[in-house]
């Protein structure tokens, strides 16, 4: 191996791909704190709004991640001179500079991060086989009653591709799977009594904003963020508040779909509390349940009565919460302050403008010296 491959492969870039990664970590947690914030001081933004709101600060870490240019913001102070003045300058000047960290830390913790980006791309593809092998233990649904509910449902909701219904005995609530060419509603057995048709329809509806909605394909964003950023908690906290969101946002559209009450459609919500499961971190991608935890059901519960509060007050919250994260957050990332320019530095481009001098650079710790002619800068790097 050419000494210029080997540099290139295991020096430059390690070192460029820890630096990135270090900034989508604490970047892309920033972001996501401002979306908490934002989501807890305005309880009223609709589900649609909020999915959104988790979308964006998703996409923030996978921005710095791939260098996407955007506007420094030199908000914070430089790290040694903070420890200089709390510690010592001492302590401050025998710290590692993070060129030296980059050197000894980018190989190893990049070899971490390949194999558990390959473990998680495993997972994506365990969860695709396993949707398919779920649709394989269905069983059509005949039924011409059905079929005219579902047409109606379609018509409503703006739906060009109607999803076929199922029926699986392993099933224990509605859910829809994700085929190679469109989707499959799932129903349990009892769902399909006469006496539920009702139900059945509100099931139907909810189910069908998911397509309406396309959710399992934006759930490549969550997904893909905890494969690239699986140390990062936010992140997975972000991943299930989305998904949170989500099922909110499909209540909102069953309920206007179906013009039912929000009497009997959190009457059906309740009978779909079933055990908190964990679930893989990219199941989402294949399937979405309507199924949930008693705290999360009630969490969705609480959500129907905001259905009907009024437009001002939701939409107000609403584009305060997008300004804030489109404007303010997604183009600009913090960055340190830049290293504070001497007097003395005016004056060394003073006299490199006028004569030529023989300029000599000698580095110690994190002081940098220039020297150019009877001219002397020290500088802290």
């Amino acid at each position: 191996m050419s000494a210029d491959l080997y540099d290139l492969l295991l020096v430059v870039i390690p070192q460029r791909w820890a630096s990135c990664m270090w900034s989508a970590l604490w970047q892309g947690s920033v972001a996501l704190a401002v979306v908490w914030i934002l989501c807890s001081v305005f309880p009223r933004i609709p589900a649609g709004v909020r999915c959104w709101l988790w979308r964006l600060g998703l996409a923030k870490p996978l921005l710095q991640l791939f260098a996407v240019p955007q506007i420094d913001l030199a908000l914070l102070p430089r790290a040694r001179t903070v420890l200089a003045h709390i510690v010592s300058d001492g302590f401050a000047r025998d710290l590692p500079t993070r060129a030296t960290l980059l050197i000894r830390l980018s190989r190893p913790v990049m070899a971490l991060w390949i194999a558990g980006t390959a473990a998680g791309m495993v997972s994506i593809l365990v969860g695709l086989g396993r949707s398919r092998s779920m649709v394989a233990r269905c069983v059509p649904v005949r039924d011409r009653e059905l079929n005219v509910v579902m047409a109606e449902l379609c018509r409503e909701m703006g739906i060009c591709e109607r999803p076929y219904v199922a029926v699986a005995d392993w099933a224990s609530v509605p859910m829809i799977l994700r085929l190679s060419r469109g989707h499959v509603v799932v129903v349990p057995p009892d769902l399909l009594t006469p006496g539920r048709r009702e139900d059945l329809r509100l099931a139907l509806a909810h189910e069908l904003a998911h397509v309406k909605r396309r959710d399992l394909t934006w759930n490549w964003l969550p997904a893909a963020a905890k494969v690239l950023f699986a140390v990062n908690p936010l992140t997975w906290a972000a991943g299930r508040e989305l998904g949170i969101a989500q099922e909110m946002a499909c209540d909102e559209m069953a309920v206007g779909a179906t013009g039912a009450g929000l009497a009997p459609y959190g009457k059906l919500l309740l009978t779909m509390v079933r055990p908190c499961r964990t679930a893989g971190p990219t199941w989402t991608v294949a399937s979405a349940s309507a199924g949930a935890s008693a705290k999360l059901m009630r969490r969705r519960l609480m959500g129907l009565r905001h259905v009907q509060d009024p437009p001002v007050a939701r939409l107000a919250g609403s584009m305060v919460a997008l300004l804030i994260v489109c404007a303010l957050v997604m183009p600009f990332q913090i960055a340190e302050a830049p290293r504070a320019v001497t007097p003395q530095a005016v004056t060394l481009l003073a006299i490199g403008m006028t004569k030529t001098y023989v300029c000599k650079t000698v580095v110690r710790s994190d002081v940098r010296i220039v020297q150019l002619g009877e001219v002397e800068i020290r500088t802290s790097r």
